[in-house]
């Protein structure tokens, strides 16, 4: 079933002064079809709610039609389109997002709720490609660097995972569930001594993350497997945290399994 509004804008999510859809000829303009934008998405979200879900996708279509930049109903369409199958429009309908105005209300979070709907289907190359262009365009947003440090682990590209984990723990450097996910990322690249201590430091910073305290134990089932062992256990895993929610910025994306 196609689900819709992921992200909602609350009150809208935009004023009369945002900029939106360039070469509208008055500020005037541009306020009016920002309004009829918002209008329809909540037109969307009221036909998502009746089962209306063909409604809700013409409605997001006219959404754009008086606001080609409106965020929220480029999120929504996109995932719409990924569902559907087509997963090349979906992944040009997100990319699209990266060249919303950097004042774009909710810009970064949209982008993220994004990245978090391609870690839910799993589609982790198209999340490390959306994750890696946001990074470079806002270098300073922590979350973007802990989802690229997710995708890249599930794609095998642990170096990169490892640095881009790194780098969101020096934007947030008490943010315990980074450290955490520096030790998910560590240890699937077979740094089993590295990712202990890092999962020590995530457990002294936060004695409440009852998953870093399982995955460090996992860590210590793991130093006690022979090291010329053929056959690794398949029930050693390290365990997976599902992604947070975008707007939580302490919640941890890394270790979806």
């Amino acid at each position: 079933m196609v689900s819709l509004h992921g992200h909602a804008a609350g009150n809208g999510g935009y004023s009369q002064g945002d900029t939106y859809g360039r070469g509208w000829s008055s500020p005037t303009r541009r306020a009016a079809g920002l309004f009829d934008a918002e209008a329809c998405y909540a037109d969307s979200i009221f036909r998502t709610a009746m089962g209306d879900l063909e409604g809700a996708v013409a409605a997001l279509n006219r959404a754009l039609t008086f606001a080609p930049g409106y965020a929220p109903a480029i999120f929504s369409l996109g995932t719409v389109e990924y569902q559907r199958g087509d997963r090349s429009a979906g992944r040009r309908r997100f990319r699209s997002l990266l060249s919303c105005p950097a004042d774009t209300p909710d810009l970064c979070d949209i982008i993220d709720d994004a990245g978090d709907f391609l870690i839910r289907r799993r589609a982790y190359a198209d999340g490390l490609e959306l994750f890696r262009a946001a990074a470079l365009r806002f270098p300073q947003v922590a979350v973007f660097h802990q989802g690229v440090g997710c995708c890249a682990g599930h794609e095998g590209l642990h170096e990169e995972a490892i640095a881009a984990s790194r780098r969101a723990l020096e934007l947030e450097p008490t943010n315990a569930r980074f450290v955490s996910d520096l030790a998910w990322s560590l240890l699937r690249a077979g740094q089993l001594s590295d990712a202990q201590e890092a999962l020590s430091r995530a457990v002294a910073m936060d004695p409440g993350d009852e998953l870093a305290k399982e995955n460090l134990r996992f860590c210590g089932k793991l130093a006690r497997v022979p090291a010329n062992s053929a056959t690794p256990n398949p029930a050693l895993q390290p365990t997976s945290r599902a992604p947070r929610r975008a707007k939580s910025r302490n919640w941890s994306r890394a270790a979806r399994g």
